[in-house]
């Protein structure tokens, strides 16, 4: 508007040259080599201003209503045909709103993937990616070497919050192709750091083992005994200094990394980072613009660098891709964040009945699984890991990961044929592959721990069972393990047998 105003208009502040100095500002008459205009010109300017920018303002009006119709009214069509095209300009304009809108709830157990089955078949376009949702479809995608991007499942990533990209490169594993898709091979390499040094050295399994970690599970079944837990807003399962947070908090910082549970000063930190969904924003675009947590996770890592796990790894071994100790700690930090102590939480609460399970189509409310964990022997590890199975098959603390199209491809949506690019997003709905009725038939939406074909074939854990790639959860042993000693310990008490108000009323036993 300055460039384009005649002589006298809006360009004529441009010779006013910048202020002299700051306080200039203050005495209200000379700013640098020339006078501040009056209010009337000043007013004129504004105006000058406004009638430049009117059409501006009534493109981006016009742009926005035209978006919210799209999103409105025809959003699954509008991505089925627009991520055909990346390059076009309506799709570079158009989709990206769409795209980060949709990924925000799209992924969550309100039944919104349900519904989308429901309506346009296992296929579908969505928050910026390709669904393929059949069990065939997920089942061979989580057993493939895959092809990634700065992705987490739905949600869209800040390249440069990832770790390490500000100080040395990029070492976040949910980004990093695997070797065999066209990865350079450190995808393999930071995973078996990361699994050598705190998920299957020798300590690891001494400390799960240890009294420490025993008198831990003793504080988490005196707080279920004590605390209201009949549903997930009560305290048992909300608060951050009680109940089960504190518990797998602790619990992994000790076992994984040997960081002691009783020093408050560590575990004040670590709550910051660890509690509330914020910090987890911090990863994502565009949120990590605005949530920087980069200060947090310097002092995460520093506790991280002076822990026992650490005093045991050796830097720059080639083994590793010469990983350095900082680059394991925000490594460590992301991934316990992110799906360490978040994933393992939300894991804890379904097979705890902190909810029931999805209103799945067909069904006005959802099954009490908590009537199964009644009926367990719970002396049968494998019956009780086949209850926690079966729990996180309908209810997947992750519902949805990515991939990337390593080459052009056609699928069928709706009826209709597309064909999209290489380099397209594809979403690899875990839930909507754990229930599909065309591989687990009628039954797909019942609680049924018995079921002969649950534990070679539940995708829960980024896996077929145990079958996968080097993708599965690496921690799901740990996990499977933990949830094991929970149900038990809790079970046997009969823990989850609450009275009117949420709390344990069982004779015999006395909360602490």
């Amino acid at each position: 508007a300055f460039c384009l105003a005649p002589s006298g208009g809006p360009h004529a502040l441009l010779q006013r040259g910048p202020p002299e100095t700051s306080a200039a500002w203050g005495q209200g008459r000379r700013v640098g080599l020339a006078e501040v205009p009056e209010v009337p010109e000043l007013l004129a300017v504004e105006v000058w201003l406004l009638l430049l920018g009117l059409p501006t303002v009534v493109a981006v009006l016009v742009f926005v209503i035209i978006e919210l119709l799209v999103f409105y009214t025809c959003k699954q069509p509008f991505q089925a045909w627009a991520l055909q095209y990346p390059g076009s300009p309506l799709t570079r304009a158009m989709a990206p709103p769409i795209e980060v809108a949709e990924s925000i709830f799209i992924g969550s157990r309100d039944g919104q993937m349900l519904q989308l089955r429901e309506d346009y078949g296992d296929n579908f376009a969505a928050a910026g990616m390709v669904w393929l949702g059949s069990f065939a479809d997920t089942s061979l995608a989580v057993t493939t070497p895959q092809e990634r991007t700065y992705q987490l499942g739905e949600h869209p990533l800040l390249y440069d919050n990832l770790p390490d990209v500000e100080n040395s490169r990029l070492v976040f594993l949910l980004a990093l192709s695997d070797q065999a898709a066209g990865g350079s091979g450190n995808h393999e390499a930071f995973r078996n750091c990361f699994v050598d040094h705190m998920l299957e050295h020798p300590d690891v399994e001494a400390c799960r083992l240890d009294s420490t970690a025993a008198s831990l599970l003793d504080a988490l079944a005196s707080d279920y005994a004590a605390l209201p837990h009949a549903g997930v807003s009560d305290e048992f399962f909300s608060s951050t200094t009680q109940g089960l947070y504190p518990f797998i908090q602790k619990y992994l910082h000790y076992v994984m990394l040997g960081i002691d549970p009783s020093d408050s000063d560590i575990q004040g930190v670590l709550v910051q980072f660890f509690s509330g969904q914020t910090p987890i924003g911090h990863y994502f675009w565009p949120h990590g613009y605005v949530l920087s947590y980069t200060e947090l996770i310097d002092e995460v890592a520093a506790i991280y660098l002076a822990s026992p796990a650490f005093a045991r790894f050796v830097e720059n071994d080639p083994a590793y891709f010469s990983m350095t100790n900082r680059e394991l700690a925000v490594l460590a930090a992301s991934i316990l964040r992110i799906a360490g102590v978040q994933g393992f939480y939300q894991a804890s609460k379904i097979v705890l009945g902190a909810w029931k399970m999805p209103v799945f189509p067909g069904s006005t409310e959802g099954f009490d699984q908590r009537t199964v964990w009644d009926s367990l022997d719970l002396s049968d590890v494998l019956q009780v890991q086949q209850y926690i199975a079966e729990c996180l098959r309908l209810d997947n603390p992750v519902t949805v990961v990515h991939r990337v199209a390593s080459a052009e491809f056609s699928v069928d949506i709706d009826g209709s044929s597309y064909t999209y690019p290489k380099g397209t997003r594809i979403g690899i709905p875990l839930w909507l592959g754990n229930t599909d009725k065309k591989f687990w038939g009628e039954s797909a939406y019942i609680f049924n721990s018995s079921r002969s074909e649950l534990m070679d074939n539940a995708l829960s854990f980024n896996s077929r069972g145990d079958t996968h790639v080097g993708r599965e959860c690496p921690a799901k042993l740990l996990v499977m393990q933990t949830l094991t000693s929970m149900l038990q310990k809790l079970g046997a008490m009969g823990a989850h047998r609450v009275d009117d108000v949420g709390v344990l009323a069982v004779a015999g036993w006395v909360a602490a």
